[in-house]
């Protein structure tokens, strides 16, 4: 889904080379990926209508339940029972090799989540994965419409760039 035209709408708040994360409550670092990751905490909120308190930010894998490990998700969206039922990978930058989706699908294997989403701030691409297989959706559904799963896979290749 294409939403540079989207996230340029988003206006972040920033200061002192700092911007801030209406999740954390606070002001952290200014990097491009920041920016990328606050536009998308926006677009989750405003265009998904997914609630402030279910999602979270820059979490270890190891405070999720996976033991020893090192790795931090960008941005984890809670079910109402306080469930990981989504992940979301954000890039400064455009998106042009697999990595961001590997990485993104590890996490999901690793958390048991069922959606993933990788977002550089031009494209915002979402995977469904059934337990065999990822599915690619072709529109990101509202968060509602989360628990009604897709039953078919859209594309059966391993998810790839659209670039």
């Amino acid at each position: 889904m294409e939403v540079s035209k989207i996230f340029e709408r988003y206006k972040v708040k920033t200061e002192n080379n700092q911007i801030y994360d209406p999740i954390r409550m606070k002001y952290v670092r200014l990097t491009p990926e920041e920016i990328v990751r606050q536009k998308t905490i926006k677009f989750l909120m405003k265009r998904l209508g997914v609630p402030q308190e279910t999602i979270i930010v820059e979490r270890g894998l190891s405070a999720l339940g996976v033991e020893n490990s090192k790795k931090r998700i960008d941005i984890g969206i809670l079910d109402e029972e306080d469930l990981l039922m989504g992940v979301v990978e954000c890039k400064a930058g455009i998106i042009n090799t697999e990595a961001p989706y590997r990485q993104a699908q590890d996490y999901l294997i690793d958390l048991n989540t069922r959606y993933f989403f990788v977002t550089d701030g031009h494209v915002f691409d979402g995977y469904f994965w059934n337990t065999s297989q990822f599915i690619r959706l072709d529109s990101i559904p509202k968060y509602e419409q989360w628990y009604y799963y897709p039953t078919e896979s859209l594309d059966k290749e391993t998810p790839r760039c659209r670039f």
